[in-house]
């Protein structure tokens, strides 16, 4: 237990930790950025905590930035419940950042200096209730929406796949896209974009049934957000943490697993095989290995042997040794609390027991 502990406080531990922090800060500020400036203002109802305080706004008498900031805490605590303590740890730090920032951005001269920037002749901006907005927004110009809205999609999912990176969540529905993912094993992004989608189409329901043209116009380049959304948390952040698998028909197995586990640090799955065609049998050495790997592992097998067959695929979820902790569908906060007050118990009833 010591050598764990010293561990834990040892330099280089507190500044990983310090980094993962710094990033799911950084994330969650580009994040609020974007949806305060680019989204909100102008009614793009591209998903996320955003667009549904859009469309709950019309009808509920309470500020944007209010209504954000309770559906974030309510959805803190259903992650606390699904996804552990650990984690809960991590998104508390957006849960708490995020509604700040949006408010302060919304609030402010931030971004009412931004949205001056972006507005066309005939427009202005303007505080209701201490929350900017803009006047006559139907007179902006369409090229120009479709670019607020790809930007501000653009950004949400960029400071989304940052605070991924740093272990986190910011604090809103892609806690939801975590707990899918957990229980379904559907990819995070395609998660979040199911999520972000159903808001899209009840915003433009909303729209339809008002006929208004603007909002109408605004919902379908809402979709197009969403989509830039999901792609960017592709990018930033799947590609960083995914990884691949490749199965090696080869004549020299144990000279290539020897070397991947001497040079790539890598352990190895060894299985016979047998030919379709030729009837003969084979050897398959099977290697997971991260994405940065994958030049380095194909320089390797071409090394040991050029003859050998090699298939590269794709992982959408790796855990275990070397890679993330492999934690049960069935874990969660409560359960960790229930074993750890057990345990406790148990520990005192031991010393009782023990000879004085």
């Amino acid at each position: 237990m010591k050598v764990k502990i010293s561990e834990k406080l040892s330099g280089k531990a507190v500044l990983k930790h310090i980094y993962k922090t710094f990033l799911v800060i950084l994330g969650t500020f580009i994040v609020a950025f974007g949806a305060a400036v680019f989204l909100v203002p102008f009614n793009i109802v591209s998903g996320g905590l955003s667009g549904l305080g859009i469309i709950l706004s019309r009808y509920i008498p309470i500020d944007i930035d209010v209504i954000i900031t309770i559906f974030t805490w309510l959805i803190f605590f259903l992650g606390l419940i699904f996804l552990g303590l650990k984690f809960s740890i991590n998104t508390l730090i957006s849960s708490i950042v995020y509604p700040i920032i949006f408010s302060l951005i919304l609030r402010t001269g931030i971004s009412e200096y931004i949205l001056n920037l972006l507005i066309n002749d005939g427009m202005s901006v303007t505080s209701n209730s201490g929350v900017v907005e803009i006047v006559n927004l139907e007179l902006l110009q369409p090229g120009r929406l479709i670019i607020i809205g790809l930007v501000g999609g653009a950004l949400t999912g960029i400071g989304c796949g940052i605070t991924f990176i740093g272990g986190g969540s910011t604090g809103g529905l892609d806690i939801l896209a975590f707990i899918l993912n957990k229980f379904t094993g559907i990819k995070t992004s395609n998660c979040s974009l199911i999520f972000d989608v159903t808001i899209v189409l009840v915003g433009i329901i909303i729209q339809l049934v008002n006929q208004s043209s603007y909002g109408f116009l605004a919902s379908l380049i809402g979709i197009f957000s969403a989509v830039l959304c999901s792609l960017m948390i592709e990018f930033v952040y799947v590609r960083q943490s995914g990884a691949y698998f490749a199965d090696i028909v080869t004549d020299k197995p144990k000279e290539l697993s020897d070397r991947v586990i001497k040079e790539l640090d890598r352990s190895v799955t060894v299985y016979n095989v047998k030919g379709g065609y030729s009837e003969e049998d084979k050897v398959c050495v099977r290697i997971i290995f991260a994405r940065n790997e994958l030049i380095n592992v194909k320089d390797l097998v071409a090394d040991v042997d050029k003859k050998a067959f090699m298939i590269i695929g794709e992982c959408s979820n790796v855990a275990g040794e070397g890679f993330s902790k492999l934690h049960s569908s069935k874990e969660n906060a409560i359960k960790k609390i229930k074993k750890l007050a057990e345990d406790k118990k148990e520990g005192e009833e031991g010393k009782n027991d023990e000879p004085k």
